[in-house]
C-alpha cells in the first residue's frame, strides 16, 4: 500500500480511475477538484492528494451520491496527505536505511528485547505511519528477500512479525466509535498491514474493528449487518476466488458501507472496480478512512 508522491496529467488520472478525461476536467471546473498546485504557463499536474480526492469522488458518485455532495466530501480529504508522505520520503534516506538494517540485525539475532526497543522508539518518535512505511515494511520485505534467496530465516521473520504486532497493539486506543471494519481475505493469514491501519487510526483518535485473518464472506456480511461500519477494508496478499466472493458480500451487505477499500498485493493485480476504492498507498488509505471514521 505504499507509493511515492506522484505527478500525473489529467489523461493519466483518467486512465487510472477508468473515466473520461472530460469527466476529470468537468470535476475541476464545476466542483473545484483540480490540482491543488497550479503554475502559470505549465500543464496542470495532479499529485497524490489530488488523486485520492478524485478516486473518492468517483467511488461516491458510482454509489449514487449526488456529485455536489460527493465533491464536498472529497474536498474534505486532509491536505496533510502530501506532507505526511514528504516526511516519510525524507526519512527513507540514510536515517531510515540505518533503522531498517538495525531492525533486521536484531531480528536475525533473535534479540526480541532489542527488536522491541527499536520498534517502540521508532513509533514513539515518528508515529505509526512513518514507522510502518519507512522502517517496518522495508524490514519485512528484506527478511522475506533473504528467505527467498537462502531458504532460511523464517524464525527471524516470525519474531519480527510478532514483535511488530505487539508494538502496534501498544498504541493507545480510546472509546471512539469503531466506524472502520478491517478484514483479511478468506485464505489470508497475514494481518500486520491491517494492524498497522488500526494503530494509525487510533493515533488520530479514530476507532476500528479488527476481524483478523481468514474471514469468510458470510462472516463479513454478518459483521457488516451487525455493526454498520462506515468503511470496510479488505486485505489480501495473493488474490483467490474466495476474495472475490468476500468483496461481493461487502458490496451487497446492508447497510452498505460508504467506503469499501481493497488493499494488498493481491488486489493490485485487478483493475479498479465500480464502487470500490483501491488506494495507491498506506497513507492514501488512511486519509480516505479519516473522512468517515
Amino acid at each position: 500500500m505504499d507509493d511515492d508522491q506522484r505527478s500525473l496529467s489529467a489523461g493519466e488520472v483518467a486512465r487510472e480511475l477508468g473515466v473520461a478525461v472530460t469527466t476529470i476536467r468537468t470535476w475541476d471546473r464545476r466542483y473545484g477538484l483540480g490540482p491543488a498546485q497550479r503554475e502559470a504557463g505549465k500543464h496542470r499536474r495532479y499529485d497524490t492528494t489530488d488523486l485520492a480526492r478524485l478516486r473518492l469522488m468517483r467511488q461516491l458518485t458510482v454509489d449514487g451520491v449526488a456529485p455536489a455532495e460527493a465533491a464536498r466530501l472529497a474536498r474534505r480529504l486532509p491536505t496533510s496527505l502530501a506532507a505526511t508522505q514528504a516526511v516519510a520520503q525524507q526519512l527513507a534516506g540514510k536515517e531510515a536505511g540505518a533503522a531498517v538494517r538495525g531492525l533486521c540485525r536484531a531480528a536475525l539475532a533473535l534479540d526480541v528485547v532489542q527488536t522491541d526497543r527499536l520498534l517502540s522508539d521508532a513509533v514513539g518518535r515518528c508515529g505509526v505511519v512513518v514507522t510502518w512505511t519507512t522502517i517496518i515494511a522495508p524490514a519485512l520485505i528484506e527478511l522475506g528477500r533473504r528467505h527467498a534467496q537462502a531458504g532460511r530465516y523464517i524464525e527471524a521473520e516470525h519474531l519480527l512479525s510478532n514483535t511488530v504486532s505487539r508494538a502496534l497493539a501498544r498504541v493507545p486506543r480510546n472509546d471512539a466509535l469503531p466506524a472502520v471494519l478491517l478484514a483479511c481475505g478468506p485464505q489470508e493469514q497475514h494481518t500486520l498491514a491491517l494492524e498497522a491501519t488500526a494503530a494509525a487510526l487510533a493515533e488520530t483518535g479514530r476507532g476500528s474493528r479488527m476481524l483478523g485473518a481468514r474471514v469468510p464472506a458470510q462472516s463479513l456480511s454478518t459483521a457488516i449487518s451487525k455493526t454498520g461500519p462506515h468503511a470496510v477494508v479488505l486485505w489480501s496478499h495473493q488474490l483467490q476466488r474466495d476474495d472475490l466472493l468476500q468483496l461481493a458480500a461487502a458490496m451487497t451487505a446492508r447497510p452498505r458501507p460508504l467506503i469499501i477499500a481493497t488493499c494488498g498485493p493481491g488486489w493490485q493485480t485487478r483493475p479498479p472496480q465500480d464502487g470500490v476504492i483501491a488506494p495507491a498507498s498506506f497513507v492514501e488509505l488512511l486519509h480516505v478512512l479519516q473522512l468517515v471514521a
